[in-house]
């Protein structure tokens, strides 16, 4: 069975010929056709870092999974022992070490895998390994630690008044749009603002928009924003609020990448008609489809969402 070009060029060392591919637009991600290996999963088997960093410039996904037994890249180079490599992709911002194999095992679970007690340079391996899961749980810590208004909002056992009262006692902006990181907590790259939005906690929302917030800034998982969180969950204070700051008009009919849906969509496909209105008072395009070729209107019909189905009659 032929593999892949690029898998091909790493396979044979061939890196002249492996660049030149990448530069003339080969496919970064492309799955081989057996086990379902992607370059970046047989880059990260080799010794040289080389591979893995022209891949990851290139826009390679470092979380991909193979669909037979869910590994990823950094699995791979863990399980094969490549600590230079398990570096490289431990520093990209998109890293997940929270994935879990179909074989119900996370990256870190394959420090010690395969490595003998009696295997020195195998031990010595596998240490600085785990040396260097423990570096990236530090710097992760070390990063919500100093995002004050995100661990705020996404505190549940504070109501909405609470939040906003602790906002307003912060001192300064600096870290008000940084992005949480990669950790399967739900809040992944999520700023306060996207929080906030999702939640309907309109009033620590208005504290955060009046400091200068940033509601144009997408999430990790659909790459939505915050006026798609706030469509989707039924919040239509909150796309009233979001109306009165910079941003509104640019993300209003914003089509997510992932299905092509923009804020419209997401309050029509799950029934929040008040949502639904609110967007369209302001202006919202009913005429853009999504990927599935449904506009606004071919949703409501779709979900038998008469009200809002009669809402956009009336308006079309």
């Amino acid at each position: 069975m032929a593999l892949p070009t690029l898998h091909q060029y790493i396979i044979e060392n061939n890196f002249e010929a492996f660049q030149q591919a990448l530069n003339s637009g080969a496919d970064r991600n492309q799955l081989d056709p057996l086990m379902g290996n992607s370059p970046l999963h047989i880059a990260a088997q080799q010794s040289s870092t080389k591979w893995v960093e022209a891949l990851l410039r290139s826009g390679a996904f470092v979380n991909l999974q193979t669909p037979k037994h869910g590994v990823t890249p950094l699995m791979v180079a863990v399980w094969h022992r490549k600590p230079d490599v398990a570096s490289v992709l431990l520093q990209e911002l998109d890293i997940n070490v929270e994935i879990v194999s179909t074989f119900g095992l996370k990256a870190e679970h394959l420090v010690e895998f395969g490595a003998s007690k009696d295997d020195e340079f195998g031990m010595a391996q596998a240490k600085e390994l785990g040396e260097l899961f423990t570096q990236y749980r530090e710097r992760q810590t070390k990063q919500l630690a100093a995002m004050p208004e995100l661990n705020i909002v996404t505190n549940t056992d504070h109501a909405d008044k609470e939040m906003a009262d602790a906002i307003s006692a912060i001192e300064g902006v600096m870290t008000l749009n940084q992005t949480a990181p990669v950790n399967c907590s739900g809040n992944d790259e999520h700023t306060a603002v996207m929080v906030a939005a999702r939640d309907g906690n309109v009033q620590a929302l208005k504290v955060l928009m009046d400091k200068g917030a940033d509601q144009t800034i997408p999430d990790h998982y659909m790459k939505a924003i915050p006026l798609h969180k706030a469509a989707y969950n039924g919040h239509p204070e909150v796309i009233r609020l979001l109306a009165n700051y910079p941003g509104f008009k640019e993300t209003l009919d914003a089509q997510g990448p992932n299905n092509g849906y923009t804020p419209l969509h997401d309050a029509i496909w799950h029934g929040h008609t008040l949502a639904a209105q609110a967007l369209i008072e302001r202006g919202a395009r009913t005429d853009l489809k999504g990927y599935d070729g449904k506009t606004p209107l071919d949703l409501a019909r779709e979900y038998q969402y008469s009200a809002i189905a009669d809402m956009l009659e009336n308006i079309n």
